[in-house]
């Protein structure tokens, strides 16, 4: 039974890899034949698929950026469709990326309708371009979320779909009350954020310099070491350019939940990066800067007040957030401020988004992934 994932970012790969190890594990007691294809990065190889290319190839976003490679795109889209359809496989597994995956999927559709298709991470009907509901109900046979109201959404028009929640929540957390910073040689008088800046070059590149300013002006108060959490050596060499006669201490680190659960508080990118540091108990401040144009289009569409889900599930903001001409360095240096100065106002926060995190799969007895790779085996199983 030969199974076929497709994963163009960080938190798919992630996602893809966790459902092929749980597939594995199902299959340990099943003993079918079974074999991984795809298109991952180095989570999804580690867990068994050899990957069709790099695919930090696709991993892109926004209109306006994807453009100017729109030809090149085009040309993986068909190679990817042409590789699915004669590779023998049985189901499709795409992980969010829609504007790769989805047009993958449609194509394959139409050339092989005997082939499953899975998409995992609905599209935010919710927030915008409701009509994507309806556009996925005609390609796809099963969908499985991570947020527990889209179901309904699609399966008003006749999309199979399930709610498994995140499986980011699946990681080995860290004790935030063990003693860490020894191994990271970091002071006991020092202050230590965690910075997640993102995994594309474009939001490093607009990122970086308004992060590396509003630390600045928080070192005038607070002795500090921020965290750089980059698993991009290319990145690193990135964002050093920008932090050339810094005010604050600074590393780079791999080590993803040990930097969250080090640090004393978070400057996150929107993302589900901020799942994994409220689930590691750090209290955060959340921006994010879009291409211009990119932004007037999504803000002429988009119908919900807050970006990051652990506000839009709350219906507040727990979480400070500050988009567009909002993320600026005054505006963030005072809003991490907020939390170092007043200890209660970090705690409340950290309380608040831990009873979020339950909504969508903290401490669930079973694993979201392990409830995806169960329906996908069982459709693979079926065809």
């Amino acid at each position: 039974m030969k199974f076929y994932f497709i994963a163009g970012e960080n938190s798919g790969d992630f996602i893809g890899a966790q459902i092929i190890k749980s597939i594995k594990k199902i299959n340990s007691d099943r003993g079918k034949n079974i074999s991984f294809y795809g298109i991952g990065g180095p989570q999804m190889k580690l867990a068994g698929i050899k990957s069709l290319f790099d695919f930090e190839q696709i991993n892109l976003m926004g209109f306006f950026e994807v453009l100017p490679h729109i030809f090149h795109i085009n040309k993986l889209i068909n190679e990817t469709v042409n590789d699915i359809v004669n590779s023998g496989t049985k189901i499709l597994v795409t992980i969010d990326s829609p504007g790769f995956t989805f047009r993958v999927a449609a194509k394959v559709r139409k050339l092989a309708p005997e082939i499953k298709l899975v998409h995992v991470v609905a599209p935010s009907v919710w927030a915008y371009k409701e009509g994507r509901a309806k556009k996925y109900s005609k390609v796809y046979d099963k969908l499985l979320t991570l947020l527990p109201f889209e179901p309904p959404y699609f399966t008003e028009y006749g999309l199979s779909s399930e709610f498994i929640g995140y499986p980011a929540l699946e990681q080995d957390f860290y004790d935030k009350s063990k003693d860490l910073r020894h191994d990271f040689n970091i002071p006991d008088n020092q202050k230590i954020i965690a910075i997640t800046p993102g995994s594309r070059k474009s939001e490093i590149s607009r990122h970086i310099p308004i992060i590396r300013e509003a630390l600045d002006i928080l070192s005038s108060t607070t002795r500090l070491t921020a965290i750089f959490i980059q698993p991009n050596e290319l990145h690193v060499n990135l964002i050093n350019k920008y932090l050339v006669g810094a005010k604050f201490d600074f590393i780079f680190s791999t080590e993803k939940l040990k930097s969250f659960a080090v640090s004393d508080l978070a400057l996150a990118k929107s993302g589900t990066n901020t799942i994994e540091i409220a689930a590691s108990g750090t209290p955060m401040v959340v921006g994010y800067k879009l291409n211009y144009l990119t932004y007037l289009v999504i803000k002429a569409c988009i119908k919900i007040k807050y970006v990051n889900i652990i506000n839009i599930i709350s219906n507040k903001e727990v979480i400070p957030e500050f988009i567009q001409s909002d993320f600026t360095a005054t505006n963030i240096a005072n809003a991490l401020n907020a939390l170092i100065s007043d200890p209660n106002k970090a705690n409340s926060q950290t309380v608040d988004t831990k009873e979020t995190l339950k909504i969508i799969g903290l401490d669930n007895k079973q694993s979201p992934s392990t409830k995806a790779a169960e329906i996908i085996f069982s459709m693979g199983l079926e065809n």
